[in-house]
């Protein structure tokens, strides 16, 4: 079977050997045994820039279904984009013992640095988006944007992470008609299938209704957004609580933090038997460190709607009001290198992971003076 009747599924992370074409016998002349090969064995990996990708890791003779295979050059790297063997035969080769693998090893050592995260690899994964992909860039799917009084229009946008029921991309080329959103802006990605068992990506960026500051004044409306998402995980749902969270104020609970000559003060007037309607002034600054929230191995930034959420684990906090911008910064730059926030976390919580970040503050404003 040619390389271009093959889905980028069999490659990726896989052995195969492809015939040695005209095209690349000068590529491979200086490396072992050249002049005996017929073939070359290859082992896939995915350029997010470039594409799917063949790196060549030794020359071989396929006699019949059997193969061999020579050693390595040592000091050339040769790569084929998957496009340039379109018309090459495949054949994919098992490696269960990692025989091939520890061979080898120096050569697949480099591709390293081409690992994608987690977030990433998940997408790769998903089988039922491989109509919307594109046919040598793995990564690239074809997206709908959908705007009420616009055309719907079909952008290419690069997925990067997966969250409960959606995708998160971004776009890679400017739009044509005025949605608000451009090259380079992050977007969610929903998926629909039509009755005729079609898949659909697409991204609505219509805009929503606007608010006023007092609307979110006490994080009520906040609040319920994340109760009706947590019951129904719809797009709109879930838009809802992003837009809501990118205007709104939230509490932090904070351990406060104070100077020595301050500290050695508080100590003298507790001491005293006076010490009751003391007045205390500080001498320094007053630092305020977030408090932050372990599950497991992974870290989380708590923010509640209101101060009276924290409920009786507020009481050993200092709390401090912040925008929920401001928020996105102090969790995106803690040391403990936290997955997320989670909002109200011990009442009905909802967590922000940290991929989506530059969504919620990319967001337009709904607020209106």
């Amino acid at each position: 079977m040619k390389c271009k009747e093959i889905t980028f599924r069999a490659f990726y992370n896989n052995f195969s050997a492809i015939d040695l074409s005209e095209n690349f016998k000068e590529a491979v002349k200086d490396w072992p045994d050249s002049d005996k090969a017929n073939c070359l064995l290859t082992y896939g990996y995915i350029d997010v820039e470039a594409g799917m990708t063949l790196e060549v890791v030794a020359c071989g003779v396929k006699q019949g279904d059997s193969f061999q295979f020579f050693d390595s050059s040592k000091n050339t790297r040769f790569f084929i984009r998957i496009g340039g063997a379109a018309e090459c035969e495949a054949y994919f080769l098992e490696d269960p013992k990692g025989t091939l693998a520890n061979r080898y090893k120096n050569k697949l050592d480099i591709l390293q640095n081409y690992k994608a995260d987690e977030g990433k690899e998940k997408t790769r994964e998903l089988v039922f988006l491989d109509s919307c992909r594109h046919e040598h860039y793995p990564d690239d799917i074809k997206v709908r944007l959908i705007r009420e009084g616009f055309g719907v229009e079909i952008c290419w946008a690069r997925l990067f992470d997966i969250c409960d029921n959606w995708l998160m991309a971004t776009l890679l080329n400017e739009p044509n008609q005025p949605f608000g959103y451009h090259i380079g802006d992050k977007i969610a990605v929903f998926v629909h299938e039509t009755e005729d068992k079609e898949i659909i990506c697409y991204s609505d960026m219509n805009p929503s209704r606007k608010l006023t500051q007092k609307d979110l004044e006490g994080g009520e409306l906040l609040k319920e957004a994340i109760s009706v998402f947590n019951g129904e995980r719809t797009e709109e749902h879930i838009i809802d609580v992003w837009e809501f969270l990118r205007d709104s104020f939230v509490w932090i609970p904070c351990n406060a933090i104070i100077g020595e000559e301050d500290q050695k003060k508080i100590e003298e007037i507790a001491s005293s038997p006076d010490a009751i309607g003391s007045i205390f002034t500080s001498s320094d600054d007053i630092r305020f460190v977030p408090d932050i929230l372990q599950n497991g191995d992974n870290f989380f930034f708590p923010v509640f709607t209101s101060a009276d959420e924290m409920g009786e684990y507020g009481n050993h906090f200092s709390k401090v009001e912040k925008h929920f911008l401001e928020a996105l910064t102090l969790a995106a730059n803690n040391e403990k290198d936290v997955v997320g926030i989670v909002v109200n976390a011990f009442s009905e919580p909802f967590i922000v992971e940290k991929e989506i970040f530059d969504i919620i503050e990319n967001m337009k404003s709904r607020i209106v003076e």
